[in-house]
């Protein structure tokens, strides 16, 4: 199970993980956005799904009950870059929108930021590789290698 792309002018990618956050990625204010729930079936049948949340809407188990994927309740950046760091970076893509996701997008091998209904933290912005407007054109870019190669090629 893993995506693979060679991308131009950087190392090839073999992502085996994928860590999202939930609030204000996955979630508008705790209440899953729509699209998400088949996109992240169709992701899950090539990468491990991992939410990582400090769950303050405190939706977190009946979300990945819903979703049949693994969450992790932490609080902050370092506990992200943690998890990411003990699954191996260079295997995972991460997505988030908060400032507590910068050390998580900045040291998985591909990292995305969304601007969601929540906002986006400018330093994730500025943390990620690659930034969209929403979790749902996150995730079809993960579905689609072409475009990462596209976005990503230098």
């Amino acid at each position: 199970m893993a995506i693979q792309v060679d991308i131009p002018g950087r190392a090839p990618l073999q992502l085996e993980h994928l860590l999202l956050d939930q609030n204000g990625t996955l979630t508008d204010r705790g209440a899953l956005i729509g699209g998400v729930a088949d996109r992240l079936t169709r992701v899950g049948e090539h990468l491990a799904l991992h939410v990582l949340t400090a769950d303050t809407f405190g939706t977190l188990d009946a979300l990945t009950h819903e979703l049949g994927v693994e969450g992790h309740r932490v609080s902050t950046g370092a506990e992200k870059l943690t998890f990411l760091n003990a699954l191996g970076s260079e295997r995972c893509a991460a997505i988030g929108n908060g400032k507590n996701d910068v050390l998580m997008l900045t040291a998985a091998a591909v990292g995305i930021a969304v601007i969601g209904p929540e906002g986006a933290s400018s330093s994730a912005i500025a943390g990620a590789d690659l930034v969209c407007k929403s979790i749902v054109d996150a995730l079809e870019l993960l579905l689609d290698e072409r475009v990462l190669i596209a976005t990503l090629r230098a």
